[in-house]
């Protein structure tokens, strides 16, 4: 067997000026054919960010950058060790920033990231560049009043298949527990559902080993034609991995996520090699240069960028093409249901790799950040639809959001 298989509420302020440049992102042809369109003329030629702020909000942190011209944006951070996050937006990258022209969005990740570089280039840097990012995407999207994906080079496809976890911490969740969470995102509408085991790499190879009893007692509970694969948290070594591995694909099993820890690309590669479905690796890639060493060395089957870690839209579009070059699919890691996933759309929307699914968060331990949001990410019957309005395509409610903020 071979393996693999409101927007327009800033119209009206910016009158003539925001009009005039959306007519020119509708009708390419006008500039050929408009000098004296006083519309054209008038529109915005001198756009700068003027202040950066953040919001933490329970388990998020939101990005503002505002303009000269009454156009904001909004993005977000990976809110592991939030304050850390804030003081590097605040204390580094915010003098980068402040007066640049958002559609200068190229040179600017270069001078966020290189002028950073010796704090790490992991982590919080990236995790920081990712909010600022996600905001200068949907700054252009506002102002061009088009959808970001427009912005990247077209669409390939409008939804989306999801997938939900439930994450099981090493095995000392019960059983029972994860049955019934199985079975309510099956009511919710996923068709494709994850066992995060949690094991880590610091519990390597544990005895006993927990996921085989999770695997089987879910699967047994859940619909034939529900979907269900193990993700370890890179807590396997090859031996083991490859063990459980062949095991759960006898079992039905038709993806494999992080089995093995990414410090340890060899182990990754034998997987790989010895099992018939497709592995995926990368949730903690955070550049193009380590994606390109798993490709290299570990070879799995699909990429896992993060957006919200891997220094934003920018980055990840680097890393598809990447995925593109070596012929590799990309499947998100995503775990936040805001800007997080909408950039996550947007960009697979216009790749021709983009993976089989996308991870989509429980909601129910999000309903503080959601409560913030005017509009949000349509789920509909197991897929997430790619927005359509200009930017990122989700609305704000920013007095909301400062009164809950912490």
């Amino acid at each position: 067997m071979n393996k693999h298989t409101t927007r327009r509420n800033f119209l009206s302020t910016l009158g003539l000026t925001v009009a005039g440049t959306a007519a020119m992102a509708r009708q390419p042809s006008t500039f050929h054919n408009s000098e004296n369109d006083p519309k054209l003329h008038s529109a915005p030629t001198d756009i700068r960010i003027t202040a950066v702020k953040t919001f933490k909000l329970g388990r998020a942190i939101i990005t503002k950058l505002e303009t000269n011209i009454g156009v904001s944006g909004w993005g977000e951070s990976s809110p592991n060790s939030r304050r850390i996050v804030e003081a590097f937006i605040h204390d580094k990258l915010k003098k980068v920033v402040i007066g640049q022209d958002p559609f200068n969005v190229e040179p600017l990740w270069d001078q966020l990231f290189w002028g950073e570089h010796d704090l790490g280039p992991s982590g919080a840097l990236p995790y920081s560049i990712a909010g600022i990012d996600l905001a200068m995407w949907d700054i252009k999207g506002k102002i061009l009043d088009q959808p970001v994906y427009r912005l990247l080079g077209g669409q390939y496809r409008n939804e989306i298949l999801a997938y939900g976890g439930i994450p099981l911490r090493g095995g000392k969740i019960p059983v029972e527990e994860a049955i019934e969470r199985a079975l309510k995102l099956v009511d919710f509408g996923f068709r494709v559902i994850k066992l995060r085991m949690q094991i880590r790499e610091y519990n390597l190879d544990p005895i006993p080993d927990p996921t085989l009893k999770y695997y089987t007692a879910v699967r047994k509970a859940l619909p034939d034609d529900v979907e269900l694969f193990v993700d370890p948290n890179e807590g396997y070594t090859a031996a083991r991995a490859i063990q459980i591995g062949k095991e759960l694909q006898q079992m039905g099993m038709k993806y494999y996520e992080s089995p093995c820890p990414l410090e340890n690309h060899r182990d990754t590669a034998e997987v790989v090699r010895a099992l018939e479905i497709p592995v995926m690796a990368g949730e903690k890639c955070y550049t193009r240069w380590q994606v390109r060493d798993l490709i290299l060395e570990a070879n799995p089957d699909i990429i896992q960028p993060d957006l919200i870690k891997a220094g934003g839209i920018t980055e990840v579009k680097k890393i598809a093409a990447l995925g593109q070059t070596f012929f590799k699919t990309l499947a998100p890691h995503n775990t936040k249901p805001t800007l997080g996933t909408a950039a996550a759309l947007h960009l697979m929307a216009s790749i021709s790799n983009a993976g089989p699914f996308l991870e989509y968060v429980e909601l129910d331990t999000y309903q503080d950040v959601l409560s913030v949001f005017d509009t949000l990410i349509e789920f509909r019957e197991g897929k997430l639809q790619v927005p359509e309005t200009p930017g990122l395509g989700l609305v704000i409610n920013e007095k909301k959001l400062e009164k809950l903020a912490e």
